[in-house]
């Protein structure tokens, strides 16, 4: 090997992971009410294999650092000015809350 360290996807089984969030999701964006099962497990697909694949990245950019880090996945979805964008907000949201959180 080149140095670099190797890193995989990983397959996990399915154990319906997001089936209380995505028809909510799915039905704020204009599904019916009763969001149709399958429907459900494509959009469950995608989304798990959406984090896996950033997971991976995010590995492949922390290389043989025992951590991936913040910045990692930052790095990751640096062409994605959208979500790159929505890490921040949380970032700094979560900073806010952390200082509130030693007033009390």
């Amino acid at each position: 090997m080149d140095g670099q360290l190797e890193v995989t996807k990983k397959q996990f089984p399915r154990h319906k992971l997001f089936n209380r969030e995505l028809p909510t999701l799915m039905y704020g964006f204009g599904d019916s009410s009763p969001s149709n099962p399958e429907s459900v497990d494509v959009l469950e697909d995608i989304l798990i294999d959406y984090i896996n694949t950033t997971c991976v990245e995010a590995a492949r950019v922390a290389g043989r650092r025992s951590k991936v880090t913040v910045d990692d996945f930052k790095f990751v979805l640096r062409k994605d000015p959208k979500k790159l964008a929505r890490v921040e907000e949380l970032l700094a949201m979560n900073k806010e809350i952390e200082s509130a959180r030693t007033l009390f």
